[in-house]
């Protein structure tokens, strides 16, 4: 299926996608790690074989985020992983970019998905979906807000709404020791994951952010 309306070099979007059928698509911690690890590796021109990497070479994740690489496709602002979806805001740094990272990251993880506990089909819920973020400096920060206080609703579901009937304290610590979004790589915590990240890429506010209270006040920018 080809999109409508071509990615443009240069430009800034939103790219999510579920489940097919809703259903669950991180179900152990590895799972986790594999994908985070796709999305750094396939920020590249250049191929790599992953289970060599990981089972020939013996690699662990803090040293297979250390790889060097060249000739990024895209670069990378914010991402959250959620047990059903995932979300990512990227720009998109050479023509045909977006679309040939994410061919390496949806088919690389769909493929060890589904050895590793022996499906067939389709894991995703159809082509990814996308979202021009376009000059909105607002728009962008609550969108960036929104992405890293997604998995408030694995812990406070309908938090937006009832904010006043949870524990902000409680909250923030939740996002703070969620490691599988970019959370932590803007707070200070000294991961490898803060690789597969080019921040510079981003507008100022990207390197400014650091408190949980800024996010909450940014995702509710009108």
């Amino acid at each position: 299926m080809l999109r409508k309306d071509p990615f443009i070099t240069g430009e800034y979007y939103h790219i999510y996608n579920r489940g097919i059928d809703k259903r669950i698509i991180f179900k152990s911690h590895k799972d986790y790690e594999r994908f985070i690890i796709l999305l750094y590796l396939s920020n590249s021109e250049k191929s790599f074989r992953l289970d060599d990497i990981i089972n020939r070479q013996n690699k662990k994740i803090d040293e297979i985020l250390k790889i060097k690489k060249d000739h990024l496709l895209v670069s990378i602002g914010a991402w959250c992983l959620m047990p059903n979806h995932f979300h990512i805001m990227i720009k998109q740094e050479v023509d045909g970019g977006i679309t040939k990272f994410m061919r390496k990251l949806g088919v690389g993880y769909s493929m060890f998905f589904n050895i590793k506990y022996d499906r067939k089909g389709a894991l995703f819920g159809g082509l990814f979906k996308s979202k021009l973020i376009g000059n909105d400096d607002n728009y962008m920060r609550q969108l960036f807000a929104y992405i890293h206080l997604n998995p408030l609703e694995l812990e406070f579901p309908k938090w937006e709404t009832n904010l006043k009937m949870f524990s902000s304290i409680k909250m923030k610590n939740f996002i703070e020791f969620y490691k599988y979004s970019s959370y932590q790589d803007y707070i200070g915590y000294k991961r490898t994951e803060y690789n597969i990240l080019q921040k510079d890429k981003f507008p100022d506010f990207f390197q400014n952010i650091k408190s949980f209270k800024e996010f909450v006040e940014n995702y509710f920018i009108k």
